[in-house]
C-alpha cells in the first residue's frame, strides 16, 4: 500500500536462495552462473530486494530501471561476448606460449613470495588462460620487468596490458581484474596510481571491505543481508581480506611517495583493527608479513597527518616531542614484529630484513620531515636529535643493502617502494652532508664512500632499463658528485664491472643480451631516460628537497 500511495512500483519478490526439485534455481543452470558472475563484478547494481538496499543509488537504479549491460536484466546479446572464448597473450600472438609458461612460472616460484602469495589459488598458465587472461597478463608484465635477458618481452606485455586496462575501464570485471590491478601497481612504477586508484574504486563497488567482517559473522547475531562468496565461503573471505589490506599497503605506500593524502581512509578501522585478524587460527606466515606492514602505515600515516609532510613552513618547536612519540612507536612496532617472523621457503632470510629496512623507511620518513623549510638555515636545537636520526638511518639503509646478499639478490624482485626509498634515503644522505655535515658532526668522506660502493652494487646489477634501479642509478651518481664539488672532497673511485659499461652509450642487443645499470661519464650528459619511466612520481619532491635523482 505504501508503494501505491507513492505511485511507486512495488518491490520485486525476493529471490529464494533454495533450489528446486531439480536441484537447480529457478532460471536453469545457465542464469545461475550468469546471475553469479553479475555479483561478483564491480559495478552497482540494483538490489535484488528492498532488504539489500545499501546506498542511495541502489534505489535510483531500481525505481528508475537502469542497468548495467552486463546485469542479469540485460538481453543475452549484450553478454554474449562473456560466453565466448577469451583472448589473451598467446591467442593474441603478443609472446609464445614457451615464453608465457616461463613467465608465469618466475612469477609464482618467487615474485608472487614478495608480495605475500597473493596470486591466489592461480598456479599455472593453462587455469590463468581460462579463468582470468587480464590477470596472466599483468603477472607476465611484472615478471618480464625482472628478465635482464629480454627487454622486448616487457615491452610487448607491457603495452598489452595497458590496453586491457584502459578498455576496461567503463567495464564490469571480477575480483581477479582487482588482483592484477593490485599486482601491477606494486612493480609497474610509472602507472602504479593509476592502477592503485582504479582497482581502490572497483573494491568499494565490489564492497571488498565487507569481507573482513564476514570472517567473524558467526560470532555475532548478526549476518550480512544478502550472502555473497565471502560470507559464505571463509577461504574466499581471507583471500578478499588480504586483497584489501594489499590495496592499503599500496595506497599508503604511494600517499608517503606523492606526499598525497590516501584514499582508503573511510575504512581506516579495518586498518587499525589488523590484530582481529592475525590472531585467527588460520593465520600464516604471509597474514604475518602483510598485517606488519598494516601496523608500519597506520604510524607512519599519523605522521604524515600530524606532520605534514607537504607544509613548506618549518616545524613548530612543540611537535619535537611528537616526533619522539613515533619514534617510540616505531621502535616498538620493530620489537613486537621481528620476533614472529621465520624464513621464508623461496625467499630465506628476506622477509625479515626487509622488516628491518621498512623499520628504517619509517625512520627516514619520520626524520626527514625536521629539514622542511629550513632552506640551508642551521636545524633547530630542539630537532638535532631527529635529524641526526635521519642520517643515521640513511647510512643504516645502505649499510645494509651492501651487507645482507638477500637483499641484493631482492633488488631486481622487490616492489617499486623499496627503490624509491632507498634512492630517497641516498638522496637525502647526501643533502645533508652537503648543508649540515658541520653542525651535525659528520665525516662526510665515509658517507660519499658508503654511497659510491652502494652505486657499483647497482652498476653491477643486471636489469632491463625499464627497471627502476636502471633509471635511479644515474641520477644518485650525478647527485654524489654534484655534492662533492660543492664541498670540495674528492668522490672515491670504484672498479668498473667486468664488461665495460662505459660502453652503454650504446644501447646492447635487446633480445639477447644482459643489461647493466649506465655509468654517467665525466663532462657529459647521462643516457636519455624513457619519458614514460617515473612521470608518476612528478609530485615525489620531499619539502625543501628536490628528488631529481631519477631523471
Amino acid at each position: 500500500m505504501l508503494c501505491h500511495h507513492l505511485g511507486i512500483e512495488g518491490p520485486k519478490a525476493l529471490v529464494s536462495s533454495r533450489k528446486d526439485g531439480d536441484g537447480l534455481y529457478p532460471g536453469g543452470e545457465e542464469d545461475q552462473d550468469t546471475t553469479q558472475q553479475d555479483e561478483e563484478g564491480c559495478e552497482v547494481s540494483p538490489p535484488e530486494s528492498p532488504s539489500a538496499v545499501q546506498a542511495p543509488i541502489d534505489t535510483f537504479l531500481d525505481i528508475s530501471k537502469i542497468r548495467s549491460p552486463h546485469s542479469i536484466d540485460s538481453p543475452p546479446s549484450a553478454r554474449a561476448s562473456r560466453s565466448g572464448t577469451r583472448s589473451d597473450l598467446i591467442s593474441k600472438g603478443i609472446i609464445t606460449a614457451t615464453i608465457a609458461q616461463r613467465l608465469v612460472q618466475h612469477y609464482f616460484s618467487r615474485l608472487d613470495h614478495y608480495l605475500y602469495g597473493i596470486g591466489g589459488e592461480y598456479q599455472g598458465l593453462e587455469q590463468l588462460r581460462t579463468s582470468a587472461p587480464i590477470l596472466l597478463a599483468a603477472i607476465c608484465t611484472v615478471s618480464a620487468l625482472h628478465d635482464p635477458q629480454d627487454r622486448t618481452v616487457y615491452e610487448a606485455c607491457n603495452r598489452e596490458f595497458r590496453s586491457l586496462v584502459a578498455k576496461s575501464t567503463f567495464e564490469k570485471r571480477d575480483v581477479d581484474y582487482i588482483r592484477a590491478l593490485c599486482i601491477s601497481s606494486f612493480w609497474l612504477a610509472d602507472a602504479s596510481r593509476i592502477f592503485c586508484s582504479d582497482a581502490i574504486r572497483r573494491a568499494a563497488d565490489m564492497r571488498l571491505h565487507r569481507s573482513f567482517d564476514a570472517l567473524f559473522d558467526d560470532r555475532s547475531a548478526g549476518a550480512p543481508s544478502a550472502p555473497s562468496p565471502s560470507s559464505q565461503n571463509p577461504s574466499v573471505a581471507a583471500d578478499r581480506v588480504r586483497l584489501w589490506y594489499l590495496l592499503f599497503v599500496c595506497d599508503q605506500h604511494l600517499s608517503i611517495l606523492h606526499n598525497r593524502d590516501s584514499l582508503l581512509r573511510s575504512e581506516k578501522a579495518i586498518a587499525v583493527g589488523w590484530e582481529s585478524y592475525l590472531h585467527r587460527a588460520e593465520a600464516n606466515e604471509a597474514d604475518v608479513r602483510i598485517l606488519s606492514q598494516v601496523s608500519l602505515l597506520v604510524i607512519m600515516g599519523q605522521v604524515r597527518d600530524v606532520l605534514g609532510s607537504d607544509n613548506q613552513t618549518p616545524l613548530p618547536a612543540a611537535l619535537a616531542s611528537q616526533i619522539l612519540n613515533y619514534s617510540r612507536q616505531l621502535d616498538k612496532w620493530y620489537t613486537k614484529f621481528s620476533g614472529l617472523f621465520v624464513p621464508n621457503a623461496f625467499l630465506g632470510e628476506f622477509p625479515k630484513q626487509g622488516l628491518q629496512l621498512h623499520y628504517q623507511f619509517g625512520k627516514l620518513y619520520l626524520g626527514h620531515q625536521v629539514f622542511k623549510g629550513l632552506h640551508g638555515r642551521p636545524i633547530p636545537p630542539q630537532f638535532l636529535t631527529a635529524a641526526t636520526m635521519a642520517h643515521d638511518t640513511a647510512v643504516a639503509i645502505f649499510e645494509m643493502i651492501l651487507g645482507q646478499p638477500e637483499l641484493q639478490e631482492g633488488l631486481v624482485g622487490m616492489p617499486h617502494y623499496f627503490h624509491v626509498m632507498i634512492a630517497f634515503a641516498g638522496h637525502l644522505l647526501l643533502e645533508i652532508c652537503q648543508n649540515y655535515y658541520e653542525q651535525l658532526g659528520i665525516k662526510v668522506q665515509d658517507d660519499f664512500q658508503l654511497i659510491n660502493s652502494a652505486l657499483h652494487l647497482f652498476r653491477k646489477t643486471q636489469c632491463i632499463p625499464q627497471h627502476p634501479i636502471w633509471r635511479m642509478t644515474p641520477g644518485l651518481s650525478r647527485k654524489l658528485q654534484d655534492c662533492a664539488t660543492s664541498i670540495g672532497v674528492l668522490v672515491p673511485s670504484t672498479t668498473m664491472p667486468t664488461g665495460g659499461l662505459a660502453a652503454q652509450s650504446v644501447m646492447p642487443d635487446q633480445q639477447h643480451s644482459v643489461f647493466y645499470p649506465p655509468v654517467p661519464s665525466a663532462g657529459t650528459s647521462a643516457q636519455p631516460i624513457d619519458e614514460l619511466l617515473f612521470t608518476d612520481f612528478g609530485e615525489f619532491n620531499f619539502p625543501d628537497l628536490t628528488s631529481n635523482f631519477m631523471t
